[in-house]
């Protein structure tokens, strides 16, 4: 494989990931009736359809002329693919992103057989005219623009998956962090009801104002901390409706006084 066709492979992963990140986020968004941001990473990139058009171009082109076979071959292969996927995922994070469990005919909830023939419809679409249209405009984009806009793109792309990546694998560290902080600021406060009707003592008044001091600090970030959690957990629980996770489930399930937390944000000294 010589680097011209490394370089438009790239360019149709990165390409075809948007795609997919705007048809779920555009159909989620009507039927949710508010925006909502699709798939695993923060960004405009859902790599699951990106790598799913490789697949197909590399595995089922040569039965462009046969329809009813690729239509059957694009049912297996995207189905077995977007199976170990989830299996992936799971394994990863503790945390099943979809379940068709409710479906008919699925396996493990994590393939079922109207997604299937999805995607087998879409693999006969894909490759009969799809694919032929974007390539007759990708062929006459310039080699060394091209290349500039696949390294931006992977670079981006790179770091968003370790950002990603990194957040949800912290998860329950930061869940613990903010108990840890909450006890903490449990501490202080019957320390400063420890010292209340000393008021007249000049170092009870000092102690008692460090103590309000470390409140605040200690508030201001926690606050900051689950402000983060909670959008990004409230962001994948949009993005993956049936997501199962009983770490972000029992997260989200707590009642969050979200005007209260700005407002400890802009209180931090």
């Amino acid at each position: 494989m010589n680097t011209d066709i490394i370089l438009y492979f790239i360019a149709y992963f990165i390409l075809y990931s948007f795609a997919g990140w705007l048809l779920e986020s555009v159909s989620k968004s009507v039927m949710e009736k508010k925006l909502v941001n699709s798939g695993f990473l923060t960004g405009p990139l859902c790599p699951i359809y990106g790598f799913g058009a490789v697949i197909m171009m590399l595995c089922l082109s040569f039965l462009k002329d046969k329809p009813i076979l690729l239509f059957f071959a694009a049912f297996f292969i995207l189905s077995i693919w977007e199976y170990i996927v989830g299996v992936v995922l799971e394994k990863l994070f503790k945390t099943k992103y979809w379940d068709y469990s409710h479906l008919k005919f699925n396996i493990q909830g994590r393939v079922c057989l109207k997604n299937s023939i999805y995607w087998g419809l879409l693999g006969v679409a894909f490759i009969c005219f799809v694919q032929p249209f974007v390539e007759s405009y990708m062929v006459q984009v310039p080699k060394d623009i091209l290349l500039y806009v696949d390294i931006t793109a992977m670079i981006i792309f790179v770091i968003d998956i370790v950002i990603s990546v990194t957040t949800m694998s912290s998860f329950n560290t930061a869940i613990n962090k903010i108990n840890e902080l909450g006890d903490n600021i449990k501490e202080k406060i019957a320390e400063l009801k420890s010292t209340r009707g000393k008021h007249k003592d000049d170092d009870v008044k000092l102690q008692r104002k460090n103590t309000i001091k470390v409140i605040r600090q200690l508030r201001f970030k926690q606050a900051k901390l689950k402000l983060k959690m909670y959008k990004q957990a409230n962001r994948l629980k949009k993005a993956f409706p049936s997501m199962k996770s009983e770490t972000i489930s029992n997260f989200l399930n707590q009642k969050f006084d979200l005007k209260k937390l700005k407002d400890n944000l802009k209180n931090k000294e």
